[in-house]
């Protein structure tokens, strides 16, 4: 059973949050977490890994990270997210909690990262981009084969 679902096509579903791009009005994704019943057709499915910061509700907006990674990279990308990228991130100011998860259906990109903002611009501030910018996180960009990455606004 997923632990989060996805509707990329901005369908209602109960116990959803609607969030959509703000750089491209029109792009609603919901967010069902820890959902009950049967996924409806096309949702993604994610199980949860890891969370810091307050998860518990839903924020103003989310920035959505999106990563496909090769299983063979998974265990040293667990890792640094769990050891140094969540906590440096979540510990920014405007930055309210963040959740990582797994994709369950095999598609790609396999991996999501969900931090929850006060405001838009947090991934913007000195912090989040010293916070992106370590040794570490520049020596795994390289294990990258896509990313994907979106602020959306609750609706």
């Amino acid at each position: 059973m997923a632990d989060l679902l996805i509707l990329t096509d901005g369908a209602a579903m109960a116990g959803g949050h609607r969030y959509e791009d703000i750089e491209k009005p029109g792009g609603v994704w919901t967010f069902v977490e820890k959902p009950s019943g049967p996924a409806p057709a096309g949702a993604v499915p994610y199980k949860f890994l890891a969370s810091l910061g307050d998860v518990s509700k839903p924020a103003p907006f989310v920035y959505t990270v999106e990563l496909e990674i090769a299983a063979a990279d998974l265990p040293e990308i667990f890792k640094w997210y769990e050891e140094e990228h969540l906590p440096m991130l979540t510990s920014c100011p405007g930055c309210i909690g963040g959740t990582r998860y797994q994709r369950l259906d095999n598609g790609v990109p396999n991996l999501l990262a969900a931090y929850r903002f006060t405001s838009p611009e947090v991934n913007q501030t000195p912090e989040w981009i010293a916070a992106r910018s370590t040794p570490w996180t520049e020596r795994l960009r390289g294990s990258f084969r896509s990313s994907r990455r979106f602020v959306r606004k609750l609706v």
